[in-house]
């Protein structure tokens, strides 16, 4: 029982960690957007990219 308390500290510093980072990073995304005027957020309304074909050597 111990064993499982300990782990479920663990993954919940985990989470809390993680969490830390996602707001960060959003703050950095919103900064560079207000000061730079970049946007670095995906635009989902963009269609994607198709690639680089494969071509055949002869």
């Amino acid at each position: 029982m111990k064993a499982l308390e300990a782990r479920i500290k663990e993954l919940e510093s985990a989470v809390g960690r993680k969490q830390i980072k996602i707001e960060y990073l959003e703050k950095m995304m919103e900064i560079a957007k207000e000061e730079l005027n970049i946007d670095i957020k995906k635009n989902y309304a963009t269609p994607q990219s198709t690639g680089s074909e494969r071509t055949n050597k002869k």
